[in-house]
């Protein structure tokens, strides 16, 4: 990459042709460019606080990664792994609510091709469960964050394990009717 200072400004070469006093050269090779005032570009050094602050988002950014992978997003049912988001685990806590209402004792409920039947109270025992183990697992999420923009050397940034800390993953065995 090759650049001209042009009334006062940084002007990049983008391919193509230059021109010159005698005429136009078309894809001037890098000696016709430096023989015509061209400079090689070097891109500079990022400032300490700049690698700082892309060790931090590189290491938010695997940080959210995790939050939303399945070694943090999984419980199982019967040896069945799966996730129910928030708003999926209240759509279940509302359907249990009605089937009570109704006069239901179980309620069933189709996930990952495999169906369960438990009683309502079961499943709004597992909900609850599941709603507090995914707000302690946000609050690991969270803290992690704070503790990397808290950082101020790269090296700690790079080197922090944010696997740690998370609360061990919710496993509902056989439940009986």
């Amino acid at each position: 990459m090759y650049y001209k200072i042009i009334n006062n400004k940084q002007v990049f070469f983008n391919g193509g042709s230059i021109i010159i006093e005698t005429g136009v050269i078309v894809n001037p090779t890098d000696e016709q460019l430096v023989e015509n005032g061209w400079l090689p570009y070097q891109k500079p050094e990022p400032s300490d606080e700049e690698k700082l602050a892309a060790a931090k988002a590189e290491k938010l950014m695997q940080i959210d990664v995790y939050d939303s992978s399945s070694n943090v997003e999984e419980f199982t049912i019967n040896g069945v792994p799966m996730w129910l988001g928030h708003e999926l685990r209240q759509q279940i806590r509302t359907s249990a609510e009605a089937y009570s209402a109704a006069g239901y004792d179980n309620m069933t409920k189709v996930f990952n091709g495999a169906e369960f039947t438990f009683p309502i109270t079961t499943w709004l025992q597992m909900l609850n469960a599941l709603e507090v183990y995914a707000a302690e697992a946000l609050n690991t999420t969270e803290r992690h964050k704070n503790n990397v923009n808290a950082m101020a050397n790269v090296q700690d940034v790079i080197d922090y394990d944010y696997t740690t800390g998370y609360p061990e993953k919710l496993r509902f065995g056989e439940i009986e009717d």
